[in-house]
């Protein structure tokens, strides 16, 4: 014991203390890393949730989901190629873009009317939101109001094309301006405009006359008539009625004096 220097003594304890906290501190800091990872990790996840349930990121998915969808109902043959063929055609096409904003536009309109009359908040974040809503509500009727005004002005130019004009007859001519009675008159007329071929019928009986005579090619009818009996000299409407090939009807009247035979 007496041998001992005070230097050993305070050395001893001094190194004892050291290799103590170096112990202690090395599973400490492990413990930590391990700590920060699992929250981290834990905020990712969270972080994930709240992106992948926003509205925009949703709509986006089922966007892709759908094309996605219809390229393997196109590779596997189970929609029997009628989507996507008929996509190629411009009548179908136009008729589901009109139908899929007519849907987006009205269910946007529904989506504000509703959120105005049952909400009750009054903060400036809804009220900016509402906004942006509305804005984007004039944004589809101006889009839908310009396809409206595209069919509208299609169906007008429609009814204008050269198919569709009315059919019309010149005046009649006759070989003679009077006839006898029982004789025979011969009628002459043009039809223009229609759809060619054309049909008419002649004769002095309006009930009774049918189109049931082909017109010429050129649009020229000439027939022979035969004039009704009478007792004295009578003025006889003489009719021509004519129709085309998409049931379009045009008819004209001449008089003629018609004179007793002797």
């Amino acid at each position: 014991m007496a041998n001992e220097q005070p230097g050993d003594k305070q050395g001893k304890p001094a190194g004892d203390a050291q290799d103590g906290k170096q112990g202690q501190t090395a599973p400490d800091a492990k413990d930590t890393k391990s700590g920060q990872a699992a929250g981290d990790a834990q905020d990712g996840k969270a972080h994930f949730l709240r992106n992948i349930s926003q509205p925009v990121v949703l709509i986006a998915l089922l966007i892709l989901a759908g094309i996605w969808g219809l390229i393997l109902f196109a590779i596997m043959n189970w929609d029997k190629g009628h989507v996507l063929n008929s996509m190629s055609q411009i009548e179908f096409a136009r008729g589901l873009i009109t139908y899929l904003f007519a849907i987006v536009t009205i269910g946007t309109a529904v989506v504000l009317v509703v959120s105005a009359l049952t909400s009750s908040e009054q903060s400036d974040v809804y009220k900016e939101r509402f906004n942006r809503g509305k804005e984007v509500l004039a944004l589809l009727l101006g889009v839908f109001g310009t396809i409206v005004g595209f069919y509208f002005g299609r169906e007008v130019a429609a009814k204008g094309q050269p198919g569709e004009a009315v059919v019309s007859l010149v005046p009649i001519r006759l070989s003679a301006p009077s006839v006898i009675s029982g004789g025979t008159i011969t009628v002459s007329t043009y039809v223009s405009g229609g759809k060619a071929p054309f049909r008419y019928g002649i004769g002095f009986d309006k009930d009774a006359i049918k189109a049931a005579e082909p017109a010429g090619a050129d649009g020229w009818i000439i027939k022979t008539v035969v004039a009704p009996k009478v007792t004295e000299d009578q003025a006889k409407n003489l009719y021509v009625l004519v129709e085309d090939a998409d049931g379009h009807s045009a008819e004209t009247s001449i008089p003629v004096l018609v004179k007793p035979s002797q």
